[in-house]
């Protein structure tokens, strides 16, 4: 990839903005996130330049925004004539995602659902990956819907790190499946939160990844019900409570 320093003007800037310029996996502008950023400027001044795109491969176009699209928007609502953007140069798909996910991570602007939903889109250029991301999409879009994304991650992820670089792999799908579900139940039946949900993601990660122990989940189910209808949990205000609980019933003779 080549880069470079180009002045955009104000008009330059407008056209940028439209739909077409802008990349199919990255973000929709927020107005209110547009408001944050234009109070930003008028504080601090713009302290990073946004990234313009030259895309040289079948989809080519000459410019698009690759990052920056709310600094963008916020600067048309000052009186500054131009902004300095980055011009860079793309040979594939790849290396643009790359960057978009890279940046977004580093600046800690993009949650766990903007990740999947560009690397789903991103689609079958990232074969080897797409599948993964195709799966844990439908899961949390249509199958197991209100369970918080990160916690899917958390529960079907290798690493957390590889899934935001495009290189999502499961640990153990089938297991992964099994405890999904029970959290669901936990979600949609009993109303419980995170620190409920994740207390029992780490004591089933635990059982089966480090302990080397299997997890009857018919049994689990069943132990959770019976102790949550007992309002067992009552006491229970962190994730390490719950932990400690769904190991007690689970062991109980």
């Amino acid at each position: 990839m080549t880069s470079s320093i180009e002045k955009l003007t104000r008009n330059e800037v407008k056209n940028l903005l439209k739909k077409d310029n802008l990349l199919e996996f990255n973000r929709s502008i927020k107005p209110l996130h547009v408001k944050a950023m234009f109070e930003s400027v008028k504080v601090c001044g713009i302290l990073r330049l946004p990234v313009v795109g030259k895309l040289n491969y079948p989809d080519r176009r000459n410019k698009v925004v690759v990052d920056g699209q709310h600094l963008l928007s916020a600067f048309l609502k000052t009186k500054q004539p131009y902004i300095n953007c980055v011009r860079k140069e793309y040979k594939d798909k790849n290396q643009v995602i790359r960057d978009v996910a890279k940046l977004n991570n580093i600046q800690k602007s993009w949650n766990d659902e903007n990740y999947l939903d560009a690397w789903y889109k991103f689609g079958k250029t990232n074969l080897k990956y797409f599948t993964n991301y195709a799966y844990l999409y439908n899961m949390y879009k249509e199958v197991l819907t209100g369970l918080p994304c990160g916690l899917l991650i958390d529960i079907y992820a290798v690493s957390k790190n590889d899934f935001k670089e495009g290189k999502l792999e499961f640990k153990d799908r089938e297991f992964s499946d099994k405890l999904a579900q029970v959290c669901y139940m936990l979600k949609t039946k009993y109303k419980k939160g995170a620190f409920t949900l994740q207390g029992l993601r780490v004591w089933a990660f635990r059982r089966k990844f480090k302990d080397n122990r299997d997890i009857d989940f018919t049994k689990l189910e069943c132990r959770l019900k019976l102790a949550l209808r007992n309002n067992e949990d009552k006491n229970c205000n962190s994730r390490e409570d719950f932990e400690s609980l769904v190991d007690i019933i689970y062991n109980r003779i």
